[in-house]
Parts: structure tokens; C-alpha cells; sequence
């Protein structure tokens, strides 16, 4: 089925409305522009920047990086790039366990363009192309790729904390919310106490 959105007099945009089985996909498999979840932030920087063709000096790290409570040093929460007027930030998550080698992992990937009624279409083509179809959707706002769909067409991954592609207009994120669930753990952990009164 197809849904017909009308912006202005010439631009038609056609929103395809998931209607077929939830379909589950590894979203954890998948990268964007190069970066995928998991990667340390050297790594990310170095695949960003053979895959979009781009100096590495041009990718700009987090200039205020705060104190981290897994690692207890100050380390970089994100850091952004940009090419032919789209723009690419990772975010960074401590790993826990702490590992000394591998501090910092890649826990979100978003990749935005100028919103146009053809970098819409082009953005879902290519998603698709790259991707598969999704996984489900939210009817009329967003694609989703997940291991668990919700099992209602058009509801899509609501219920999944795990890896997630989300495509919506023209902004694409890649997530994976246990990086930061593992650092709340382990806050909550290191804040426990035992009673004494």
C-alpha cells in the first residue's frame, strides 16, 4: 500500500507503509559510512574516513570531553564530520567490563542530509539497497531494522533494546541501547551499599 504526501505544488513524496510480516535483521552486522557498533573511536575515525573519502584531520572530536566514571579519565563522547552537505556523528560509550585496550566503543551512528523531497527517496532507496527490507516500520514516520520487531506491522522495533537501524525522512541512526544500560548497571552497582543504622 502506498501512502501519497503532497509538499508544495511540484514535490510528491510516496512513504511505503509496512504491511508484510516483521522480518528480523542483525542491525549489529550493519555500518554507516564505514562505522559500525562496537568499534573503538580510532577505528570509527579511520573507516569514516576511507569510506566517505575525506581527510582524517577533518573529523572534529568532542572538545569538552568530561571525566568517565568507567574509565576515570576524561575521553571523547562523539565526534562529527561532514561531506557534500551531510553530516556523520558517533557517539562513544565506556565499555563495561572496563577494558584498558579498548576504553571507548561505538554505541551510535547518525548520518543526516538537508531535508528535500529527493534526498527522502533517496535516502530510503539506498537504505534498502544496502540494508534489505526492513524489519518493520512506524507507519508514515520511519523504517526499522531489529532482531525483534514488534509483531504488529507498522509498531516497529518498539520493544527491542538491542541493535537497531532506524531510517526516518533524512536522517539514518544506528543504535545499540545496552552500551549505555551496561554503564547505568554499572553505576548502580558502584553505588550500592549496605545499610548501617
Amino acid at each position: 500500500m502506498n501512502l501519497r504526501v503532497v509538499f508544495g505544488i511540484s514535490a510528491l513524496l510516496v512513504v511505503n507503509v509496512c504491511t508484510a510480516a516483521p522480518r528480523a535483521v542483525d542491525a549489529e552486522q550493519f555500518d554507516v559510512a564505514g562505522v559500525k557498533l562496537g568499534m573503538t573511536p580510532e577505528a570509527a575515525a579511520s573507516a569514516l574516513a576511507g569510506k566517505l573519502d575525506i581527510d582524517k584531520r577533518s573529523i572534529i572530536f568532542d572538545k569538552f570531553p568530561q571525566q568517565n566514571s568507567v574509565t576515570n579519565s576524561k575521553e571523547p563522547k562523539y565526534f562529527t564530520a561532514k561531506k557534500s552537505g551531510a553530516s556523520i556523528t558517533v557517539y562513544f560509550e565506556p565499555n563495561v567490563p572496563y577494558n584498558p585496550k579498548s576504553k571507548m566503543a561505538v554505541s551510535m551512528i547518525i548520518y543526516k542530509q538537508p531535508w528535500t523531497p529527493d534526498n527522502v527517496a533517496a535516502m530510503k532507496q539506498m537504505a534498502i539497497e544496502k540494508y534489505g527490507q526492513p524489519s518493520n516500520g512506524t507507519v508514515g514516520m520511519s523504517y526499522q531494522w531489529c532482531l525483534q520487531p514488534h509483531s504488529n506491522p507498522g509498531f516497529g522495533c518498539s520493544e527491542f533494546r538491542g541493535p537497531k537501524l532506524e531510517l526516518s525522512g533524512t536522517k539514518l541512526q544506528l543504535e545499540d541501547f545496552r552500551y549505555r544500560q551496561a554503564v547505568i548497571d554499572h553505576m548502580n552497582k558502584s553505588s550500592n551499599s549496605k545499610p548501617a543504622f
